[in-house]
């Protein structure tokens, strides 16, 4: 009986001090997690924007007429943050944000770019959404495990793929190429009225209204999804 006694003090110690530990390290995170905010304008004549984000949400926001400007917020976790490096060749401007590896906590770098129309434009996330706002060019972007969101675009090509989320593009004007790619997530496009040449395809439902699918029309748009919804519609 004396043994079980022993015993069952024991565990409840252990417990306890297991609970201690976690609260503390709970307080310790809270009391470290730490946001801050830094910007950079590129000026100069640019012949492309190339981005890639390990962790974080990317906003692009285009027409801008004062150069490239780079607003990123950091957050951090044990004085561990995301580190940023920018290269620049043959015109193309290359910025890479990674992140150390925690054992606790979370590391991410959320990026807003503000770029001049007709700059070509590539963004890659691993874990983060991305956003493209008012961008009149070529667009190349993806990510792993975020969705992607489209408003207000005119161009030439577009490019988009996500692994998991759902991919929503609307378009301004009728672009050259629509090419558009989600592996479980829902991929929807909404472009002006007219003719184009179109390849929606789906395993889950697949919906195409208000164009006409036409193959010697000079607009081209492809929406694909594995697993998801795909839905192609024009408006007036």
């Amino acid at each position: 009986m004396l043994g079980r006694s022993r015993w069952a003090l024991a565990l409840v110690v252990s417990a306890a001090t297991l609970v201690a530990a976690a609260v503390m390290l709970a307080v310790l995170w809270l009391s470290s997690d730490r946001t801050t905010a830094a910007s950079m304008r590129l000026r100069g004549p640019l012949m492309g924007l190339e981005l890639r984000v390990l962790s974080g949400n990317v906003t692009i926001v285009g027409g801008s007429r004062t150069g490239v400007q780079v607003t990123r917020s950091d957050h951090s976790v044990f004085g561990h943050g995301p580190y940023q490096r920018r290269s620049t060749r043959s015109g193309i401007v290359r910025i890479t944000s990674r992140c150390p590896r925690l054992v606790v906590g979370s590391c991410a770098s959320d990026y807003r770019v503000d770029v001049p129309n007709d700059v070509p434009i590539s963004i890659r996330t691993e874990r983060g959404d991305i956003r493209l706002d008012s961008y009149h060019g070529s667009a190349d972007i993806a990510t792993d495990g975020g969705a992607i969101d489209v408003e207000g675009y005119c161009g030439f090509v577009l490019g988009a793929a996500s692994a998991t989320g759902d991919i929503t593009v609307a378009s301004a004007c009728s672009p050259e190429r629509l090419l558009l790619r989600s592996d479980t997530g829902n991929v929807s496009a909404t472009v002006p009225s007219g003719n184009y040449r179109v390849q929606a395809a789906s395993s889950a439902r697949t919906t195409v209204r208000g164009i006409v699918d036409d193959d010697g029309a000079p607009w081209a748009i492809q929406a694909l999804s594995n697993t998801g919804r795909v839905d192609v519609s024009g408006r007036s």
